[in-house]
């Protein structure tokens, strides 16, 4: 493993010690009680991050691959399950070009990451994603709204229509990409949507985070 990360602008984890990073993202419990009555037991968590949600997955019982972009991300998930003697497969991969089988996975999990890439990228990342996933398993993910205080901010740093590349802050020139919900729809045509949800946070200085929360099925 030569390069720092595989995929270009990925987050160095060495610089951020927010506490949200380690406490899990509260989508993952209901998705856990889903997805355990429907006997979807090995998950595919997509950009793990220090493992978060992938440490809760394993704890109630799941079988767990862990993958991240950043070598930073790896290195220190991977010495929490060592710590923890935690059976967890993490991996350094590039989510374009997921090293696994077709049908590999029950579920996949893929939490505020999928759109760090552009129009042309996140297509292939579906496209994985499609890939790995058994027949009928089940898909998380979210994807930024075109409503982002930081995409219409940053307007004039656009790399394609749809993707910016951030000017500041811990994600300076990381690329993120954005959807309005007819192209969150068109992006997963593929897959059958069981719910769809637009979340709209306000942050303290007045600025708005918007995503969109799908659950689909291939």
């Amino acid at each position: 493993m030569e390069n720092k990360n595989l995929i270009n602008g990925a987050w160095d984890w060495n610089n951020i010690n927010e506490d949200r990073w380690v406490t899990p993202a509260p989508v993952v419990y209901p998705l856990s009680t889903r997805w355990k009555k429907e006997n979807k037991n090995k998950i595919l968590d997509l950009g793990c991050g220090l493992g978060r949600n992938s440490l809760y997955f394993y704890e109630q019982g799941f079988n767990v691959t862990a993958v991240d972009g950043s070598l930073s991300a790896i290195e220190k998930f991977e010495a929490i399950c060592k710590q923890k003697d935690y059976k967890i497969d993490v991996r350094l991969c590039d989510m374009h070009s997921l090293s696994f089988e077709n049908s590999t996975f029950d579920a996949v999990f893929s939490f505020h990451v999928i759109y760090h890439t552009d129009s042309k990228g996140i297509k292939k990342v579906i496209s994985e994603i499609e890939r790995v996933l058994k027949p009928t398993g089940e898909l998380f993910v979210t994807l930024n709204s075109k409503n982002n205080t930081s995409y219409l901010k940053n307007i004039n740093y656009k790399i394609d229509e749809n993707t910016i590349i951030k000017q500041d802050g811990i994600e300076k020139g990381i690329p993120h990409y954005f959807v309005n919900e007819e192209e969150a729809k068109m992006l997963l045509s593929n897959f059958e949507i069981q719910k769809l949800l637009y979340v709209e946070d306000i942050k303290n200085d007045g600025s708005r985070s918007c995503h969109y929360y799908i659950l689909a099925r291939k």
